[in-house]
Formats: C-alpha cells, structure tokens, sequence
C-alpha cells in the first residue's frame, strides 16, 4: 500500500512554469520559462487567433489577471486566444531554457522613432557605402539533398531551404563581384567524399556550409583537427595539413558572422568547434552554419533576407 500511495504522490509532481508577458508599441511578446529538461520536450503550435503550448507533463502555471488575451489551462497545455488576427512567431532561448512568442497585429506598422540629428545623412551613406568584402572566391555548401531530406516539418525540409539561402548568397555575392561555387544548384544528392573534393579543386578564399539545426538557435561550426583514422573521407585526399594553417581564420570567420547574426537577430549564438570532415578539408578560412529549425522559424522572404544580410556583413567583418 505504501508503494501505491508513493507511485500516486510521484504521479502528481507538477513542474513550475513562469508566463511572462509584454507590449511595446503594437508587439507583444509572451515568454514561457521553465527547466530545461522539462522545456526541452515542449510542442508548440500557432494560428493568427491563437497559440498552443504543449508541456510532456503536469505543470503549474500562475496566470496574472487583466491580461490582453484569453489563457485556458490544462493538465498539460496552455492555449491562448487572442482577440485579433495576428502574426506569431516563436523561437527558442537557453540558459534558461525559454519559449518565445512575438506576437504583431496583422497590417501594424512599427512606430517611427523621431531621427536624431545627422542621422539621416548618416543613413544615406550607409545605403551608398555597402559593407566591403575583401575575399574574392566562395564555395557554398548546401546540406543534404535528394532523397537526403534532412530536418523535415510539414512540407518544408532541410535541403529546400539550404538550397534556398545558398542561391540567395550567391546572387548577393555575385552583385559584388564575387566568384562563387555552389557545391549543389539542384535537388541532387552529393556524397561527403563528392562535396570534398569539389572543395578542393576550386582555391576558394572563403568556404560555407549551410545546415539546419534541431534546435531554435544559431550554431556556428568551425574546424577541430584531429588525428583521422585511415578510412576517413578526409584522409582520401590528404587534407589534414591543409585546414591545419587556417584554423585560426576559420574561428576569426566564424566570430564576425556569430556578431552579425547576433545583431540582426538578437539571439543566442552557440560557437562550437569540431572535426568535420568537410571543414577539416577545406584549405581555405571555413564556417559551418545550422540555421534555427524550420519548426521554429519561418523562413519566409523576411528572414532569409534577414539572414543574408546578416552573413554579408559577417563576410564584411571578417575582411577587415
């Protein structure tokens, strides 16, 4: 009796879970917090009129009064009804782990700040001046492809907007006259072994990878040599050396685009380094970028130009 009371205590346990809310202008913007364990299998689900967090277990979640919307609680979901169609996004944050929600009425327009003195002219070069990038030749890498789908949610996956981006790079970057490589310019299915030695015949001065990540942030990859064992991809062509004296400019690359992305975004992002072959094979400066999951961000013509913009600028900085 005693093992069935407890059982029925742990069954019980609910986990605590914050709802913070708040406007600026027309943008509102609900943040849900709790542990990462417990955030970290969350589901979420929007709709113009309403937004739906599902939480992997019983939770208790204070709800302040006079709020500008409808919350119904459940053993284990939060839906909020709003009172006007709107357009929601939401993305993720760690440390600690948070779901956010921008929510902007359908139409509104973002208040107009009152120009400081000399800023417009200010602003005018800046039109006039775009950021100069120095490297001249580009091999651009995106992931996946063919029956290789990658990150899939709904109808969008991976290796469409991998596509996507690397063409859009390509365009803004030819524009400045640049000479780019893309490694696939259809839906194709390319090896490692097939992407490496692409990247080895064309002397690029800068080398990019575009994945998806899991998750709902930025993470930028930048080469870890290691010692290969002898059946590696990377040891079929014998590039170890050849990343070994960019090492430091591969992490440099990856600092000024993490700062532009950071900026344009204004989210967390994660620089890790390690040994991936295609990285390692590179014998020019090389980043490795997974853009936030399609689950979690729209990827309409806003962000990815959004992002474009944000890599130029990166690109820019680096040169300096």
């Amino acid at each position: 009796m005693a093992l069935l009371i407890t059982g029925s205590l742990w069954a019980e346990k609910k986990t605590d879970v914050v709802m913070k809310f708040s406007r600026q202008g027309d943008l509102m913007r609900i943040v849900f917090e709790a542990e990462d364990t417990f955030m970290k299998d969350t589901k979420s689900a929007t709709t113009p009129f309403q937004i739906k967090v599902e939480f992997p277990g019983p939770f208790l979640l204070p709800v302040e009064n006079n709020l500008p919307f409808e919350v119904i609680v459940t053993d284990r979901a939060a839906v909020i009804n709003l009172k006007e169609k709107n357009e929601v996004k939401y993305f993720t944050l760690s440390s600690p782990a948070r779901l956010v929600f921008d929510i902007q009425k359908k139409g509104a327009q973002t208040e107009k700040q009152p120009e400081k003195p000399g800023e417009k002219s200010l602003q005018k070069q800046t039109e006039k001046q775009p950021p100069t990038i120095i490297p001249k030749v580009f091999v651009i890498d995106a992931g996946h492809g063919g029956y290789d789908f990658g990150i899939t949610f709904g109808n969008t996956s991976e290796k469409e907007i991998s596509l996507r981006l690397a063409k859009e790079l390509n365009a803004a970057l030819s524009k400045k006259g640049k000479k780019v490589f893309l490694i696939r310019q259809a839906d194709q299915y390319l090896s490692l072994s097939e992407r490496i030695h692409f990247v080895n015949q064309k002397n690029a001065d800068i080398v990019i990878s575009l994945h998806a990540s899991a998750s709902g942030n930025f993470v930028l990859y930048s080469p870890k040599l290691e010692e290969q064992a002898s059946n590696e991809p990377v040891d079929l062509y014998g590039v170890s050396s050849k990343q070994r004296q960019y090492t430091a400019k591969s992490r440099a690359l990856s600092e000024s685009i993490e700062k532009a992305i950071k900026n344009q975004f204004k989210m967390n992002i994660q620089r890790r380094e390690l040994p991936i072959p295609l990285l390692d094979a590179a014998g020019a400066p090389a980043v490795f970028i997974e853009y936030p999951s399609p689950q979690l961000l729209t990827y309409d013509q806003q962000t990815k130009t959004r992002l474009i913009n944000a890599l130029l600028i990166g690109l820019a900085a680096y040169g300096q």
